[in-house]
Order: structure tokens, then C-alpha cells, then sequence
């Protein structure tokens, strides 16, 4: 546009169109809108090296990192997926939140896998020194109760199925995983920690979709924890 303007402008000079004074009034009107258009390219090129900028610095751990587990988001994946993994030291206050929904959703159909410490072994001995307020004797306690209401009898028919194994290690994180063979398969790491309350574990998602290298990475440590475990008890 500003480019017409002054060629039309220059046009009309040569050819004696125009007065000086129109001229130079049109001259300096293509000048202001130059002085324009380069002010708001400058100001266009600012914000993109910004944004280029925010982009490549490294994001804060923040934005990253929660210090919970969504307690819904959990539900609706034990309801609504085909397969569900959990694993953890003894999933104490998950086992015992979401028994109903398990057990229910076993009964639907659902295919679930519980990796957990072995009960009375050492590696539990192991992870009452690094909880709080916990025995290796109360924690293998609650552990095996918990299991035992799991795995009790289902009225009706169970048409999925129910797997729990034990480990002979402490592991270093809890991992809950829904529909984890499929495109839209989801894993939440919860990175175990020092005598710290539950709520103030660092915890984080993956995504085949979003993060296809780590989700394959931490998708094949827990099968390869899972292979290496010994079977526990089934449903049904």
C-alpha cells in the first residue's frame, strides 16, 4: 500500500498531475506511513524474540512438578480404562480410597496389575526406616489386609481380572498407569521421598502421545519390575 502510494505520488510529480503542495503533502503522508510500518515491525520482531526466547530457556520445575495426586483423575481412570496399573511401596491410602472402584471395575471388565512389597521382607524393613511413624510389622499389616479385601470373592460374574505381585526391593517411585499399550495411554510418576509427608511427593505425567521417548522408558521399567516379581494372589 505504501509502496503504491508513492509510486503514484512520483507518477503524478513528473507528469505535472499535481501541485508541489499536493505532492509534498502525499511525500510526506508515505513517509509517516514507512515511519509505521517499521515501528510496528520492530515492535512485531520484539515480541517474537521474546517468545523465542521463553521458549528455549529451560522451563521451571514449577510448571512441571505437583505435589498431589488428583484423587478424580485417579477414579476416572480405574472406571473408564481397559487396563490400569498401580505400584508403589504399599499403595496404603490408594488401596484403600479406590477398593470399591477396583472391585467394581473388575467386575465390568477391567484388567489391573498391583506391584507392592513384599510383606515381612526385608525391603519392607527397608521402607519403614524411610517412612514415618510406620513399623515394618504395621505396614506389612495393613498391607496384607488391604490385599485380602481386594481379592475377597466378587458376587456375580467378573468378566476382567485382577493381578497382584510382590517385590523384593523398595521402589524409588509410585506409578499409576491407565490403557498403558494403547495410543492413548497415560502414566503418573510420584518420585518416592525421605520421611516426607504423602502430599509433598514430587509428581508428574507422561503421555504416549505428548512424550512418546519417557513414556516408553518408564512404561518398560515397570514391566520389567513386573516380570520379575513374584505372584501374589488373582481375581478372580
Amino acid at each position: 500500500m505504501t509502496l503504491i502510494a508513492a509510486v503514484t505520488f512520483g507518477i503524478l510529480g513528473l507528469v505535472g498531475k499535481a501541485s508541489q503542495e499536493v505532492i509534498t503533502s502525499g511525500i510526506l503522508a508515505v513517509l509517516a506511513l514507512v515511519g509505521f510500518s517499521l515501528l510496528r515491525m520492530r515492535s512485531q520482531g520484539e515480541r517474537i524474540s521474546k517468545s523465542l526466547t521463553e521458549i528455549s530457556a529451560r522451563p521451571s520445575a514449577d510448571r512441571f512438578f505437583s505435589e498431589v495426586d488428583d484423587r478424580d483423575e485417579i477414579r476416572e481412570m480405574i472406571s473408564s480404562s481397559r487396563e490400569v496399573w498401580l505400584h508403589g511401596w504399599t499403595l496404603g491410602i490408594h488401596l484403600v480410597s479406590y477398593a470399591d472402584e477396583i472391585r467394581r471395575a473388575v467386575a465390568r471388565g477391567l484388567h489391573i496389575r498391583i506391584l507392592v512389597i513384599e510383606p515381612n521382607s526385608p525391603a519392607m524393613s527397608i521402607a519403614a526406616s524411610e517412612a514415618e511413624n510406620h513399623s515394618a510389622s504395621e505396614l506389612s499389616s495393613n498391607l496384607e489386609a488391604n490385599l485380602r479385601r481386594l481379592v475377597s470373592p466378587i458376587t456375580g460374574a467378573v468378566s476382567g481380572k485382577l493381578e497382584i505381585r510382590t517385590l523384593s526391593h523398595v521402589p524409588h517411585n509410585t506409578v499409576i498407569a491407565s490403557d498403558p499399550s494403547t495410543e492413548k495411554g497415560k502414566i503418573v510418576m510420584r518420585i518416592a521421598t525421605f520421611r516426607a509427608d504423602h502430599w509433598q511427593r514430587p509428581t508428574f505425567t507422561v503421555t504416549r502421545q505428548n512424550d512418546p521417548g519417557w513414556y516408553e522408558f518408564f512404561k518398560a521399567q515397570f514391566d520389567k519390575k513386573w516380570e520379575s516379581a513374584n505372584p501374589y494372589a488373582s481375581l478372580p
